[in-house]
C-alpha cells in the first residue's frame, strides 16, 4: 500500500515538474525559433522587400492604436477613424503575407523529411543511425507551417518555387484580393482625409501619414519584390 501511494506521489511530482519546465521553456522556444527564422530572413534575398514591408505598414498598426477613443466628434471623425482602424488591419495582413511569400519562397525541407521516402530499408545499417535520423526529422512549427500550406517538390529559391507560389497558392490568391482592396482602400481615404480636418486626437494628422505610406508601399512592395526575384535568380 505505501509503496503504491509513493509510486502515485512520485510520478504526480514527475508531471508536474515536467509542465511547469515546459511552460518555463516555451519562451525561449519561441525566442530561439523567431531569432532562428530572423536570421534565415535577413541573409535571404527578400530581406529589402520584408524591409519595407515591415517599415512601412508598422507605422500606421501604431497610429490605429494611438487613436483608440479618439474622432467622435462628428460623423466625418468617427467615419475617418473607422478608415484608419480597417487600414491597420489590412496593414498587418501585408505584413504577414510579405514573411509568408518570403519563408516560403527561400523554405528547403530538411534533407531527412526529403529523403525519407526514397530511402531504402537497407539504409539504416544500425540502431544508433535509426535514433540519429529520427533526431534530424524533429520539425519546427514553420517547417509544420509550410508543410499544410502549398505542396509543391520545386527547388527552393528558384523562379519554378515562385510560380507555384504566386500562380497556385490559395492563400496568396486570397491575398491578391486583399491587395486589390488595400488599393481601393487607400484611394477612399483620401476623401476621409479631407473629412477629418480638424478632427481631435490627432486623427487627421495620423490620416495623412497613413495615406503617404500607404502609397509609397504600393509603389515600393512591387518594385523591392522584383529586385528580390532578380537577386533569387543570381
Amino acid at each position: 500500500m505505501a509503496a503504491i501511494l509513493c509510486e502515485s506521489f512520485g510520478k504526480l511530482l514527475q508531471g508536474s515538474c515536467e509542465a511547469c519546465g515546459a511552460v518555463i521553456t516555451f519562451p525561449c522556444k519561441v525566442c530561439g525559433c523567431a531569432t532562428e527564422q530572423l536570421t534565415q530572413l535577413c541573409r535571404s534575398p527578400f530581406c529589402l522587400f520584408l524591409t519595407v514591408a515591415v517599415g512601412l505598414n508598422m507605422p500606421p498598426i501604431v497610429f490605429s492604436f494611438m487613436t483608440l477613443g479618439s474622432g467622435q466628434d462628428s460623423d466625418e471623425c468617427i467615419s475617418a477613424s473607422h478608415w484608419l482602424h480597417i487600414d491597420a488591419m489590412l496593414c498587418l495582413i501585408n505584413i504577414l503575407a510579405a514573411l509568408y511569400m518570403s519563408v516560403k519562397i527561400t523554405h528547403e525541407p530538411k534533407p531527412d523529411d526529403a529523403n525519407r521516402d526514397n530511402s531504402a530499408p537497407f539504409v539504416l545499417a544500425s540502431v544508433n543511425d535509426s535514433a540519429t535520423k529520427s533526431g534530424h526529422t524533429k520539425k519546427t512549427l514553420v517547417d509544420k507551417m509550410m508543410e499544410k500550406t502549398l505542396e509543391t517538390d520545386t527547388r527552393a529559391r528558384s523562379m519554378g518555387r515562385v510560380k507555384d507560389i504566386l500562380c497556385y497558392d490559395p492563400l496568396i490568391a486570397i491575398y491578391i484580393l486583399v491587395a486589390i482592396f488595400y488599393m481601393v482602400w487607400q484611394s477612399m481615404g483620401v476623401a476621409q482625409g479631407i473629412s477629418a480636418d480638424g478632427c481631435g486626437g490627432g486623427l487627421d494628422h495620423f490620416l495623412s501619414l497613413s495615406l503617404m505610406l500607404g502609397a509609397s508601399y504600393i509603389m515600393m512592395g512591387g518594385m523591392t519584390f522584383a529586385c528580390s526575384l532578380c537577386c533569387l535568380v543570381r
